[in-house]
């Protein structure tokens, strides 16, 4: 079991993946104590918020109609839809596609989910009883940031870029769900729950190394520094 402590210091709010231990973490809707909440919160205020358009009121629409002496003016022709961009489809419209989002953006995304991924295992317990701090909050909005980003041209990529966005964000809510509500030692099912979200935290780490792998290995991106290794 993992020994907990949480700090928050704002009231509950509305909130991912809407707004992402054995260790501390911060809980939305609760003061701080030890742990560095603040992100949950944010996410969680993403939620989804529809608009409803009302319908028109029976009749309000019909048109009178004319009377013999009245002249009708012939309808305006209706101006022609814009025409959506062509989807890429050779080697070479690819290859173009993928640089210009990768210099347009996806490079930035792609190495701050990597150094806030990073930076979130830092709190990841490494022993039983182990009191821990955990900060989520770069790492939601860097996932916030990596959504806007998840139309990568390259089919492969993109199948692994939006895996390591999903299993990130699902790992880190899973391992704050498991902190308790009122005390620091969790109970043999949160520690459960904990390790669950570490190692789909860990399939999330894999995925998004796949991804920049790939970039590198078949178009020739890379970031300098390697994010990786950069500290």
């Amino acid at each position: 079991m993992g020994t907990w402590g949480r700090e928050r210091d704002f009231p509950s709010p509305a909130a991912h993946h809407p707004d992402h231990q054995d260790p501390v973490v911060h809980r939305r809707g609760r003061d701080r104590r030890l742990l560095l909440l603040t992100v949950v919160t944010a996410v969680l205020l993403s939620a989804c918020a529809g608009a409803g358009s009302s319908p028109a009121r029976d009749g309000a629409t019909s048109a009178a109609q004319p009377t013999p002496t009245e002249t009708l003016s012939p309808s305006p022709t209706a101006s022609p839809s814009p025409t959506a961009a062509p989807t890429p489809t050779t080697a070479a419209e690819i290859a173009e596609a993928v640089n210009s989002w990768y210099m347009y953006g996806g490079e930035t995304a792609m190495v701050s989910l990597i150094k806030e991924a990073m930076k979130a295992q830092e709190g990841r317990p490494s022993a039983e009883l182990e009191l821990v701090t955990l900060d989520f909050g770069g790492l939601m909005d860097a996932l916030s940031t990596a959504r806007l980003f998840d139309s990568l041209p390259d089919p492969k990529t993109r199948t692994a870029w939006s895996a390591a966005i999903e299993h990130l964000d699902e790992g880190a809510r899973e391992v704050l769900d498991s902190a308790p509500e009122d005390r620091l030692i969790q109970s043999p099912q949160e520690a459960a729950q904990a390790l669950r979200g570490w190692r789909t935290f860990d399939e999330g780490i894999k995925y998004l190394k796949a991804a920049q792998a790939r970039l590198h290995r078949t178009y020739d991106l890379k970031p300098s520094p390697d994010p990786w290794e950069a500290r």
